[in-house]
């Protein structure tokens, strides 16, 4: 028994050893684009927009957050800037009572309506623990969301806290076929890895075990990326670069395959962008911390090599 859990013990250490190599892509002497401003937002209500993810049910909509040391809220804002409507008035924001906004960074889900809030900032790589909030996707008028499930999880590379090579922040999540997927945010270089993260199955333990898939050069340090409505293109966002990747049909070489990109050109008191949505199939939608969302479509942006 206990020379098969050596061994175990022994696989599982050479795995976590063994690094996917880097996926470069050539992107010199591209020109920069500018993103057109569409609209502001209250400040008031989103402090900070750490994150934009489309409603798959609520065509119009987009869910944000404000991250860390924030209340664990979500608010819900259109293209425009505004807050949907109902008869008791503007729809500001929905609560998760119970839940902790350590650093809430990233939105994602699915088209079922599955919504998960992903509680992974890391910004100096101290954690050891992250989690996730899996819950279904409030409808407007609704205050509260009671009803969600905890998924904690750690990153199995991390020996050290703080990692000195400052490399398990996350702003970054998106679903593929039902699987969720995250994006490091590296803050000594320009690259970041994808790991999957499955989540477990209802009646098992609240733990998930995140498997290392890639590792791109993204130039810049990841805040968000998004799948597009119909599923064939995936956005990465930094403050500075932006990428487009067509999907593979199948597997997870999401990194290999046609992709557009180009330095971003922003205003220089709005430049943390840290939300990355679509608004159709060829349009794209960012946000700033600073209040601004941007409107950009995916024919600016150059072929990559």
């Amino acid at each position: 028994m206990r020379l098969t859990t050596c061994l175990l013990l022994g696989l599982a250490t050479a795995l976590v050893a063994l690094e996917p190599p880097v996926v470069v892509r050539e992107t010199a002497d591209m020109p920069s684009v500018a993103p057109a401003f569409l609209a502001r937002f209250s400040k008031e209500s989103v402090p900070e927009c750490s994150a934009l993810w489309a409603s798959p049910t609520q065509p119009g909509l987009y869910w944000t957050l404000s991250d860390s040391g924030a209340k664990p809220r979500l608010s819900a804002l259109r293209a425009d800037g505004t807050f949907v409507n109902t008869p008791s008035g503007p729809w500001r924001s929905v609560e998760l009572p119970g839940a902790t906004n350590v650093d809430w960074e990233a939105i994602t889900g699915d088209s079922a309506g599955r919504m998960i809030v992903c509680d992974v900032g890391n910004n100096v790589s101290l954690r050891k623990e992250l989690a996730l909030y899996v819950f279904n996707e409030p409808k407007p008028g609704v205050s509260a969301v009671t009803d969600f499930r905890k998924v904690t999880f750690a990153w199995p590379d991390q020996k050290s806290f703080p990692d000195p090579e400052l490399s398990h922040d996350c702003e970054a999540a998106f679903m593929v076929a039902g699987r969720l997927y995250l994006l490091t945010k590296h803050r000594r270089d320009t690259l970041t890895d994808l790991w999957r993260v499955d989540l477990p199955a209802p009646g098992a333990p609240d733990k998930a075990v995140p498997v290392k898939i890639a590792r791109l050069d993204a130039k810049g340090m990841v805040t968000d990326a998004a799948v597009s409505p119909d599923g064939k293109h995936l956005a990465i966002l930094t403050y500075t670069f932006l990428w487009v990747f067509d999907l593979p049909a199948t597997g997870e070489a999401f990194f290999s395959g046609p992709a557009r990109a180009a330095p971003l050109s922003l205003p220089a008191l709005s430049w943390q962008v840290e939300g990355c949505s679509w608004i159709d199939d060829a349009t794209l939608l960012l946000g700033s911390e600073q209040g601004d969302l941007f409107r950009l479509p995916v024919s600016a942006l150059q072929e990559a090599k």
